[in-house]
């Protein structure tokens, strides 16, 4: 039987970049965006960091003249489409969950992708039944880097001790300090993390796994 080693109960994962390589389907998707509507694509340099920040607050800087719920729909039936194809599970990723669930720790989900594209990303890498609860952005009234989204999990799940939000970006780290909650940085992407400020880095799931779980 795996053991705690933290006092942390509900462990609070993001899905782009945490729970999913989805690095190539991201760029590919607000590239058929620029594309669409005859714009010029940002650099890759630029586009990977598109990652993190919620759609409404991305969509309208780059797309000021095209009406968000417009945007918001092409860009969740592009996702559909196409995010399972382009995008991949982390090595002993699945193995770490199922893990963490053994010794006892609470999962959730906390994500600034819309519900439908979330559950659909889900199901169909066999993710879904690791976790107690999801948000999503469209269920939210403030995305991360707001706070809201963990409070709400962690009124959901009547959590009595301790949080840890684990994320690949500078959106999911306030998130968790504006929550009063510990903070762990996945640094297994393409971003520069060097300037995010973290109670944790993890490089691997297995690194998550060796902060958590007793030996």
């Amino acid at each position: 039987m795996r053991k705690r080693k933290s006092d942390v109960e509900l462990i609070v994962f993001d899905l782009d970049g945490t729970l999913l390589d989805t690095t190539l389907y991201i760029v590919l998707n607000y590239t058929h965006l620029f594309d669409r509507y005859s714009r010029p694509v940002p650099p890759l340099s630029t586009l990977i960091y598109f990652s993190g920040p919620p759609l409404t607050e991305i969509l309208p800087r780059y797309f000021p003249d095209v009406p968000l719920p417009e945007l918001l729909e092409e860009f969740e039936r592009f996702s559909l489409e196409c995010s399972n194809r382009y995008s991949t599970l982390y090595e002993g990723e699945r193995t770490v969950l199922s893990h963490l669930r053994e010794a006892g720790y609470r999962l959730a989900v906390l994500t600034n992708k819309r519900s439908r594209p979330t559950a659909d990303n889900l199901r169909h890498f066999g993710l879904d039944s690791y976790f107690d609860a999801v948000l999503c952005l469209d269920q939210l009234e403030r995305p991360k880097p707001d706070p809201e989204g963990v409070f709400l999990l962690q009124e959901r799940l009547s959590v009595q001790g301790g949080t840890l939000v684990i994320g690949n970006s500078a959106a999911d780290i306030e998130c968790g300090r504006r929550a009063k909650a510990q903070t762990g940085l996945v640094t297994f992407g393409l971003k520069k993390t060097d300037d995010i400020v973290a109670d944790e880095r993890f490089a691997s799931y297995e690194e998550i796994e060796r902060s958590l779980i007793e030996e």
